[in-house]
């Protein structure tokens, strides 16, 4: 009987809690040696120096009725607005960014970019929101 009424009283929680939690990313990778990458927010990924790279970006609202658009979601290079073919970031974004809807909750775009100068460069991933948003790194070690 008290397994069970542990077993509610977790559940209860657990929904009430798993809300707070509003976006979900996945990031995955391609490039020369790499295709497909799976890469986890916070880990360090080797690039080559004048080589290209896409980096696929897929966006899950969990809460599912998120009031902010897929568009608002910030890319910061070095603390700085990621732009296109700003050759002085270092990693240099090749087009602007541009939000697919695939599913009612899930959106993904592709960051294509070169890596035009040696030297560890952070990519924050910021979404600002009343219902937890999102805040990742990912950095990239050119060499």
């Amino acid at each position: 009987m008290i397994s069970k009424r542990y077993f509610l009283i977790v559940a209860l929680m657990l929904s009430l809690f798993l809300p707070l939690f509003a976006c979900e990313m996945e990031f995955r990778i391609s490039g020369p040696a790499m295709t497909d990458m799976r890469i986890l927010p916070g880990s360090t990924i080797a690039l080559e120096k004048g080589s290209s790279y896409s980096l696929q970006v897929i966006f899950s609202e969990d809460h599912r009725n998120c009031k902010i658009p897929p568009e608002d979601t910030l890319f910061m290079l070095d603390k700085q607005k990621w732009r296109v073919d700003k050759a002085e970031q270092g990693v240099v974004l090749q087009s602007a960014i541009v939000w697919k809807t695939t599913t009612k909750t899930t959106n993904e775009t592709t960051l294509t970019f070169v890596a035009s100068q040696e030297g560890q460069r952070v990519l924050n991933i910021c979404r600002i929101c009343p219902k937890g948003g999102y805040d990742e790194d990912i950095i990239f070690s050119v060499s």
